[in-house]
């Protein structure tokens, strides 16, 4: 299913949620892809933290394995990344589907990293956490009541899309979809281009390799395995994909995962 963003709006009430809360936030799409984020630069700990690629990577991962437990579970999650911010992910439902996640938080707990500026953050205490996830429910209520996203009504593009989701295991070709679905190639690709900013092929890859995560983290089928059975044509053409896509190797989130 595609969905529209209206991102001014989403800015817009995004950061009035930072400015009444102090929790940064942003709203991610299905595809685990960041959509729009309260304009309120990131704090003195979380930039100096990120200035190492090392760490930046780590924060991408721990996000993005956030994100996916919501998926799983359909419900809010919560976690204390990996250098002491609380973190929580609620997921966006509308019609019996997740149309995307809000992402919140980066709030401190307790003292549990030693640096400055980690202990110059100020303490967030349980009662205003309860009541900050109260206010994101609220939030996704005003944003979906106010049709700042929803489904896509391009119909050529939702149908490629179907059509894709359901043959990822597939030998998949822009030609295949076009035909397929009755519609030319070159509108086709000037369709994926302006939705998503990237090509057919990229954007299949990038769906197998979401595909593959419930089949790491929750199976013991081998990484060839994987590889066939969401499409990829050899383990190491969908190691390359995973890595470039998610930060680390299939192997290394299985490993996390478990």
């Amino acid at each position: 299913m595609l969905i529209h963003y209206d991102v001014e709006k989403i800015n817009l009430v995004l950061q009035d949620f930072y400015n009444a809360t102090g929790a940064r936030i942003e709203l991610f799409n299905d595809a685990f892809v960041p959509i729009s984020s309260s304009q309120q630069a990131i704090c003195d700990y979380c930039r100096g933290i990120q200035e190492d690629s090392r760490n930046q990577s780590g924060c991408t991962t721990f996000d993005r394995m956030l994100l996916q437990k919501s998926r799983e579970s359909g419900k809010t999650e919560q976690a204390i990344c990996p250098f002491g911010l609380l973190n929580i992910v609620s997921p966006i439902h509308y019609n019996g589907m997740v149309l995307g996640y809000l992402f919140f938080g980066q709030m401190k707990t307790q003292e549990l990293v030693a640096s400055e500026s980690y202990a110059r953050l100020p303490l967030t205490s349980a009662k205003k956490i309860e009541s900050v996830s109260h206010l994101a429910g609220i939030l996704i209520g005003h944003i979906l009541t106010e049709n700042m996203l929803g489904p896509d009504a391009d119909e050529p593009l939702q149908k490629a899309v179907a059509h894709i989701h359901a043959n990822l295991n597939q030998n998949l070709s822009i030609r295949q979809i076009a035909s397929q679905i009755h519609v030319s190639k070159n509108l086709l690709y000037r369709r994926f281009h302006q939705r998503f900013g990237c090509t057919i092929g990229e954007y299949i890859n990038q769906k197998r390799v979401e595909q593959s995560l419930d089949l790491l983290a929750n199976t013991n089928m081998t990484m060839e395995e994987i590889s066939q059975s969401v499409g990829f044509s050899s383990a190491s053409y969908f190691t390359r994909n995973f890595k470039r896509q998610m930060g680390i190797t299939p192997l290394k989130y299985k490993k996390q995962r478990n």
